[in-house]
């Protein structure tokens, strides 16, 4: 992902990793158990939200802290802007993309230009910078608008607004459930963000300059919709599709549950074994999402059926399962190739003659691998990870030599990753009449890991066996005290705990209770 303008690298960086080793987590993203904190968050949309005249959502920003408490942030603002204007005026081809995105901002009445005289204190301005995605089938760039911008009172937007409640199940979840049917589909929604407006008086707090040309007058402009990269903003535009769910139960049952159970923010991943059920869905969902003026785009099958009645120019690709070509789909973190049915791993890196802790930390972000799939190779990397981090080396610094040949080595050798398939479909598009849950766990004195396997006999009594999910840990580091503790026996037993902490996430994830289960080790003292 290449970025650009005044992007915050670091801040960026500590969100891939972040997100990074939020995926090793074994613990279900959503429950029940909302801290006081978020039932206010979830009061203050009841009470607040209503609808526009052609249905679209209208939402206030859910505060925590008054924005009295924000300072000054349109010198702020002004200073990123026009840092970013040089910086566009040195690539044109940038500059295009990016007021093209902002011109369609204002075609759509997303922003609208105000006078900053007739807007009373406290407001906010979002500095903004662009993020370019080359793989996407749409949107080549986007501009992201900086709401963690602190004022003069070191206070931002972010800090003062609600987070929410985590209301959808998250990544590892969706991949699971996608993994079992027969039939499959995804689509997403096309600016999931932008299609619910805020209220007026909230929009005073979404401002940005911007001018299409350094010989114009520079002008301030109000952004009307839940803006990307607000503290909030997920949290609103997942809550108005739950209401949405909600009011159609009754109307349109199997819509309106799989509505509430397929999404991960935007996109979504859904099946059934019954090709017939699955091609009632995508009409229901398009009747329950247009009432909030939601449009679903980008659909892709690995049946030609399911995408009948699906207009060619809202679908991701157009699947010809009559040829031998197969299209690669990025869908949630992973490469799905629709006609094989098959998922892969796609790694492209650019060749590096010298490695530092910044480019090595941005590397290992972007192994993103939800299901633990390539988990044999990216527990090398999180290892080397934590041997850097020993280091305590400047985020510039070139590694020794010994530990850049290490590296770079490692790098090239992700190429091979290229090569690998595995059938999306658990049971490899065959009809399971026994099932068997197979997880092992494992450990060494630099990590510890635990796998998933499914064993199923089939109707034609074929026998398939195929990796679930996978997740590893390193091992605490040797510079901490804990290390002392960590005993292979020890890291044994983590592993085990780490193998029970996964059975306890299938059978929540995909209501396994009555198939048979196994929990593996080779430890006599897991045992003991």
């Amino acid at each position: 992902m290449a970025s650009c303008g005044i992007c915050t690298a670091d801040e960026a960086l500590d969100q891939q990793i972040e997100r990074f080793w939020r995926l090793e987590e074994t613990t279900a993203a959503t429950d029940n158990n909302f801290t006081q904190a978020e039932k206010r968050c979830e009061t203050h949309f009841i009470q607040t939200t209503t609808r526009d005249s052609i249905g679209r959502f209208v939402v206030w920003l859910p505060f925590k802290e008054a924005p009295t408490c924000l300072g000054e942030s349109k010198d702020i603002a002004f200073r990123r802007f026009i840092a970013l204007e040089r910086r566009l005026a040195n690539s044109p081809d940038l500059k295009k993309l990016y007021k093209q995105f902002i011109e369609e901002y204002l075609q759509l009445g997303h922003m609208q230009e105000v006078s900053l005289s007739q807007i009373a204190k406290p407001y906010y301005f979002l500095p903004h910078h662009c993020i370019q995605k080359p793989d996407s089938s749409t949107t080549k760039l986007r501009v992201v608008f900086d709401a963690s911008a602190k004022t003069s009172t070191n206070l931002s937007l972010y800090d003062i607004l609600s987070t929410g409640p985590t209301i959808q199940d998250d990544v590892f979840s969706m991949l699971l459930r996608f993994r079992m049917p027969r039939y499959v589909f995804t689509t997403d929604i096309e600016k999931i963000y932008r299609q619910e407006l805020i209220n007026e008086e909230d929009q005073q707090f979404q401002l940005i300059w911007w001018r299409s040309s350094s010989n114009d007058a520079l002008k301030c402009f109000k952004l009307q919709t839940v803006t990307y990269g607000t503290t909030s903003a997920s949290y609103l535009a997942t809550k108005c599709l739950q209401a949405l769910a909600q009011d159609n139960k009754k109307r349109f049952p199997l819509g309106s549950t799989a509505l509430l159970r397929s999404f991960y923010v935007d996109d979504v991943l859904t099946g059934s074994d019954k090709i017939a059920e699955l091609m009632t869905t995508p009409s229901e969902w398009q009747t329950i999402l247009q009432q909030g003026s939601f449009k679903l785009r980008k659909w892709c099958a690995n049946h030609a059926s399911i995408l009948k009645g699906i207009l060619l120019e809202d679908r991701e690709t157009e699947l010809d399962f009559s040829s031998n070509v197969d299209e690669h789909i990025k869908t949630v973190g992973l490469t799905w190739m629709p006609k094989s049915d098959q998922l892969c791993v796609k790694t492209s890196w650019i060749e590096k003659v010298r490695a530092t802790k910044r480019s090595a930390y941005s590397d290992i972000a972007h192994l993103f691998d939800p299901l633990g799939i390539k988990a044999p190779v990216s527990v090398v990397a999180k290892i080397f990870l934590q041997k850097l981090w020993e280091l305590k080396l400047d985020w510039d610094a070139t590694l020794p030599q010994e530990m850049q040949t290490t590296w770079l080595k490692y790098r090239k050798g992700l190429q091979s990753l290229n090569n690998i398939k595995i059938d999306r479909h658990i049971f490899s598009h065959r009809s399971p009449k026994n099932i068997q849950y197979h997880i092992f766990a494992d450990a060494s004195e630099k990590a510890y890991g635990a796998a998933v396997y499914v064993r199923s006999v089939n109707s034609d009594n074929s026998i398939t066996v195929l990796l679930l999910c996978s997740k590893s840990r390193v091992a605490p580091s040797k510079q901490t005290k804990l290390a002392q503790q960590a005993t292979i026996p020890r890291l044994e037993l983590c592993a085990a705990c780490l193998a029970t902490e996964l059975l306890l996430r299938l059978q929540k994830d995909l209501k396994i209770h009555n198939e048979a289960t196994f929990l593996w080790t080779d430890s006599e003292i897991v045992f003991a």
